[in-house]
């Protein structure tokens, strides 16, 4: 009688301690850099200035800084030792997460310390949501793209034409909410045409995508010219902010939730209809299967073409309005390369955000407050620090998430891999 002697597969205990080195070593020196801060810099009497600016507008907090920041970096050094002295694998994102907060939000109390800046809390919080819009549309589209196994490199592209287009259809309809559906449909369109070269033709994705940017540079600024020399084509179109009566006077979730464009409301419910797509629905199981896994789709009779391609152009709707953000929900009009190449910013929230929509939506709220935290310190003039490092900080994060320093970001396998029928 045969006996099988087969080993079977470890099973991995989630409760025995794991060391790692990478992501201790960077918090425990992040910690030490901030306890250097607070020993060397700030001195006894300096005090970071809290205001509810837009609700309770007669409250100020006056912190002393020294011992915030001394205690937020004791907490990061600690989660840095931690790690390296091994803890379940259950706590290490709760390790990491704790490094992070505890180290930027020392950084904050450093940087508003400074006499005569003040942290506007409810202004701030409310201009860091608004400002995350175009991350959170533009890498919801890639995620739609990636998870169907195309890679989508032309969202700057798609930006561009929903700028211009929204501007210039609200301009001949005279209503700007024509104009979002313009922006909509030339999104749609630029990625039908990435879709159809994808998958029919199987050109190279990455070239495909630059090329289609490049084209929708060119395109916008000679239209742009050329509206230059015509009245009435690109004049600036705006939409009305709205207040939820009493909700808006709700201290910090107020200005914050219910006293934004239609833009966030857009935003923050395609996070959660994407999500729900993707992982409720049989659509998006599907379109997981052909970015993970086409020819197993095939074999259960799934058309991978044909789903990936209405995938990617389905998906423009979402980058197409996101375009209409920078001209139509800033009230301004459209103007050259104005998008300032955030497209290829949302590509890097999307990594962030692990090819997850609530992942894309802490990425880009990362990213939309490190902007506006550097708008606000710049216009107040502090000289702690300088505004562009802190337009740095959303990519240094990116590195940090590539590099594995917090968890490894792994693309969908299938992910800009052309397939034929049959192929294994």
């Amino acid at each position: 009688m045969a006996v099988d002697t087969q080993t079977l597969p470890a099973m991995v205990d989630e409760r025995a301690p794991v060391r790692r080195v990478k992501g201790g070593v960077t918090y425990a020196v992040l910690g030490l850099f901030l306890l250097a801060i607070a020993v060397a810099v700030l001195g006894g009497d300096r005090t970071t200035t809290i205001a509810f600016d837009r609700t309770l507008t007669d409250l100020h907090w006056a912190v002393p800084t020294r011992p915030v920041v001394l205690a937020l970096g004791a907490i990061t050094a600690a989660a840095g030792a931690w790690m390296l002295l091994g803890l379940p694998q259950r706590w290490t994102k709760f390790a990491s997460a704790a490094a992070v907060t505890a180290f930027v939000v020392g950084l904050l109390f450093w940087s508003y310390s400074e006499p005569g800046t003040v942290f506007r809390a409810e202004s701030i919080l409310a201009g860091a949501l608004f400002l995350s819009m175009p991350y959170i549309f533009g890498a919801l589209s890639g995620v739609v793209c990636e998870r169907s196994g195309v890679i989508n490199i032309g969202i700057e592209g798609q930006f561009l034409m929903g700028a211009f287009t929204g501007v210039l259809v609200a301009n001949i309809t005279g209503n700007v909410y024509a104009g979002m559906a313009g922006a909509m449909l030339a999104g749609l369109l630029s990625t039908m045409l990435l879709a159809l070269l994808a998958t029919k033709y199987q050109v190279n994705q990455v070239v495909v995508g630059v090329i289609l940017n490049l084209l929708a540079l060119g395109f916008t600024s000679f239209m742009y010219d050329q509206l230059k020399k015509t009245e009435g084509f690109n004049n600036a179109f705006s939409i009305p902010t709205i207040s939820w009566g009493p909700l808006a006077d709700i201290p910090i979730l107020g200005p914050v939730l219910f006293q934004q464009k239609l833009f966030v409301y857009v935003g923050l419910v395609m996070v959660f209809v994407v999500w729900f797509l993707l992982y409720r629905t049989r659509w998006g199981l599907r379109t997981r299967a052909v970015g993970e896994h086409p020819a197993a789709a095939d074999s259960m009779g799934v058309n991978v073409n044909r789903l990936r391609y209405w995938n990617v152009t389905l998906a423009g709707l979402i980058s197409g309005f996101g375009g209409a953000w920078f001209t139509i929900a800033n009230s301004l009009a459209f103007n050259k390369d104005m998008t300032a190449g955030l497209g290829f910013v949302a590509l890097a929230v999307m990594i962030v955000g692990r090819w997850n929509p609530l992942g894309v939506l802490a990425g880009a709220l990362i990213f939309g407050f490190t902007t506006q935290i550097a708008r606000d310190l710049d216009a107040s003039g502090s000289a702690l620090i300088p505004g562009d490092f802190l337009k740095m900080l959303p990519y240094a994060v990116t590195l940090v998430v590539v590099a594995g320093l917090i968890g490894k970001a792994r693309a969908p396998k299938a992910d800009g891999v052309p397939y034929n029928p049959g192929d294994k």
